[in-house]
């Protein structure tokens, strides 16, 4: 019973994300981190969000400057995918992505709302580790 579930669980996220778009606010973050950094990516990610977010950015790497050598540094980021998106509601987005950086992939979720026709993040997450940011089921999908 429990196997049954989560496929239907799975299938469920796999096609609300086909079918879920993922708002700009989400690229226009990951398109700052590239060019400027983790500090530039959360101000674009939570340029509108409310005074009581659940904004956790323990997880992202340092920013580094050019010529600092540092043994927790993962250089700039290269690229970034959005894995899924769900939509439980009109006005509630979930969006699984992750960053490629040089020493491995950041994994992240982001937690939108729509709020007088624009999204608003109200939560995020982001770990090197994929269980502690993925559903199971897009993990077990991988394998």
């Amino acid at each position: 019973m429990k196997k049954i579930a989560a496929l239907l669980a799975a299938g469920l996220m796999c096609l609300s994300a086909s079918a879920v778009d993922v708002p700009n606010l989400i690229g226009s973050g990951f398109e700052a981190y590239k060019a400027s950094g983790s500090k530039a990516a959360v101000a674009v990610w939570l340029r509108s969000a409310p005074a009581g977010a659940n904004i956790n950015t323990s997880g992202l790497p340092p920013d580094i400057g050019p010529g600092v050598e540092s043994p927790d540094a993962w250089g700039p980021m290269d690229s970034y995918e959005i894995v899924a998106a769900f939509s439980p509601t009109a006005r509630l987005r979930r969006i699984y992505a992750v960053a490629y950086f040089p020493q491995g992939p950041l994994f992240c979720s982001f937690d939108l709302y729509k709020v007088s026709g624009a999204w608003t993040v109200y939560a995020t997450k982001f770990s090197p580790r994929p269980d502690e940011v993925l559903p199971v089921e897009l993990i077990e999908k991988s394998n």
